[in-house]
C-alpha cells in the first residue's frame, strides 16, 4: 500500500535547495521510507540535471554501508559536477557513527541533505 499525504510531499518539497540537512523521523512503519521515494520521483519528474545518490539502509544491497567510512566513500565519489546532487538515506542510523558522514558531507557544502530514521534513536 502507498499512501503518502501529499502535505508531508509538499512540506519537503519546500526544502529543495536549503543549506539545512533535512531529518524525517517518525515511528516504523509510518511511512517515512514511501515518502522518501515519492519524494525522489518527484525531483526526478521535475528537475533536469540531477544526481539522486539514494541509500535505503533497510536493503542488503547497501548493509556494507553500515560504517561511516564507506558510506563516505559510496557517496563522495558519486557526485556530478554541475548537477544538484541530492543525498537520500533512509534509515540512516543503521550505520554506525553516521553523524561524521553526514557532517562532512553537509561542510563540503555540494550537497542537499534528506535523511530518516526512527524517533527511537533521534
Amino acid at each position: 500500500m502507498k499512501i503518502i499525504t501529499r502535505e508531508y510531499l509538499n512540506e519537503l518539497i519546500e526544502y529543495i535547495g536549503t543549506p539545512d540537512i533535512k531529518v524525517i523521523t517518525g515511528i516504523k512503519r509510518s511511512g517515512k521510507s514511501k515518502l522518501l521515494e515519492s519524494f525522489a520521483e518527484y525531483i526526478l519528474k521535475n528537475y533536469s540535471d540531477v544526481n539522486i545518490i539514494q541509500i535505503d539502509f533497510y536493503k542488503l544491497e547497501f548493509e556494507e554501508l553500515q560504517e561511516y567510512h564507506k558510506l563516505y566513500n559510496y557517496i563522495v565519489p558519486r557526485y556530478e559536477e554541475n548537477k544538484r546532487n541530492f543525498v537520500i538515506i533512509d534509515e540512516v542510523q543503521l550505520c554506525k557513527n553516521f553523524e561524521k558522514t553526514i557532517n562532512s558531507l553537509y561542510t563540503d557544502g555540494k550537497y542537499d541533505i534528506y535523511i530518516s530514521g526512527s524517533n527511537a534513536f533521534f
